[in-house]
């Protein structure tokens, strides 16, 4: 039997929580603590930050000589950071002899300039599944001949990205966000991170297949009503660590990334029981309807109501969950899993789950009085109403 699962009381968000953000690591009117509220459209978004892996080359050759490996520190900061940094690699570099510049333009695209001739080596180069092409927008396939080289597609931004100390270990159960962009967005490289100490403050690369937690989130749900991601334990197991990175890379030409909301919550469950039914679940519209007295409605947001009913749980059980979701109040958000541990052990997927409002970052809309039983037992009955927050 599945089990429906609440998850509230969000550690990235705590007071005693220290945020280490990266330069540009926040728009102006739009900071990280936008996400860390309950209000998906109140959004962060970073200011053209760019953060380029440890450990990539550019393989190039100059005129007609031996190919050349130029290894690029960890570099990060915003377009002419790292325009500045490649040209300071390049020119430093013994292996090469041109004199090289590299400028981030007006139009958002990166370009790579001589003194002499020379080929980028993107496709054919010794480090083609290891260069920084991706970063400087260059499809994979060689540039040769020429003294100058812009990149195909234009980067406004690379990285979303935050470290958070809890200040001491603390247990998570679920990593929940919502995601925003334009058209072109990518949303498919999204990950957390949890270690026992700092890695790196802006290196990827450092947590990468080191950190004692290394998580994807699930995919963006295909429809427009639910957004919800999701990261989670192997199996849903409870994580358990001090320090937590977020990291969402988007290799596109979109100038617009948001994180509407970024949870580190606890989960609520019972063991051993499940909602009786779910009368009533579906999508509300209050949009007033096309007709001859409406000739030009302005659609609304749709948003998923699901009444959940709870029929003789154990005290124990209905208190510590039922109970502890209205004592977490109707101004607070919440996530809901209707059977949170069928997405923990791969049964189903949190897009699905998601797309079919069984997912949902939601509010306490409504909730009954207690029926309890304590003569011959000790059981409680109850129903709540929870609706979607968008």
């Amino acid at each position: 039997m599945p089990l429906t699962a609440f998850f509230m009381d969000d550690s990235f968000g705590l007071s005693g929580t220290t945020v280490h953000l990266p330069p540009s690591g926040e728009a102006i009117g739009a900071p990280l603590s936008n996400a860390l509220e309950d209000r998906p459209r109140v959004t962060w978004q970073t200011d053209g930050y760019f953060s380029i892996d440890s450990g990539r080359y550019i393989d190039l050759k100059e005129g007609a000589g031996s190919e050349l490996n130029i290894l690029l520190p960890h570099i990060f900061g915003d377009g002419d950071e790292i325009a500045y940094r490649l040209e300071l690699a390049l020119n430093l570099s013994a292996a090469t002899s041109l004199t090289y510049t590299v400028r981030y333009l007006s139009d958002r695209r990166f370009r790579i300039e001589a003194s002499g001739t020379f080929s980028l080596l993107w496709s054919s180069g010794t480090n083609t599944a290891s260069n920084a092409r991706e970063w400087l927008g260059y499809s994979n396939s060689d540039l040769t001949g020429g003294t100058s080289y812009s990149a195909q597609e234009r980067r406004y931004s690379t990285d979303t990205w935050v470290l958070f100390d809890l200040g001491a270990a603390a247990a998570v159960d679920l990593v929940a966000t919502i995601l925003d962009g334009g058209d072109d967005a990518s949303f498919s490289t999204v990950k957390v991170y949890a270690n026992a100490n700092i890695l790196s403050l802006t290196d990827r690369a450092a947590w990468d297949g080191t950190a004692s937690l290394d998580r994807s989130f699930s995919s963006r749900p295909a429809e427009e009503q639910n957004r919800i991601q999701v990261a989670m334990g192997a199996s849903g197991a409870t994580m358990t660590f001090r320090y937590w990175a977020f990291s969402w890379r988007h290799f596109d030409e979109d100038a617009y990334h948001a994180v509407g909301i970024l949870k580190a919550l606890v989960k609520y469950t019972s063991t051993s029981r499940q909602i009786t039914q779910l009368s009533g679940h579906g999508i509300i519209d209050d949009t007033p309807e096309f007709g001859i007295n409406s000739y030009y409605p302005v659609q609304g947001l749709q948003r998923w109501r699901a009444p959940l009913n709870f029929d003789a749980w154990a005290s124990s059980d209905y208190r510590s969950v039922v109970t502890a979701v209205v004592r977490n109040g109707r101004a607070k958000g919440i996530v809901w899993s209707l059977r949170w541990d069928q997405i923990a052990d791969g049964t189903y997927d949190a897009d699905d789950e998601a797309d079919k409002g069984f997912l949902l970052w939601c509010s306490l809309r409504d909730y009954s009085e207690d029926d309890y039983t304590g003569a011959a037992s000790d059981f409680i009955s109850g129903e709540l109403v929870v609706q979607q927050v968008r």
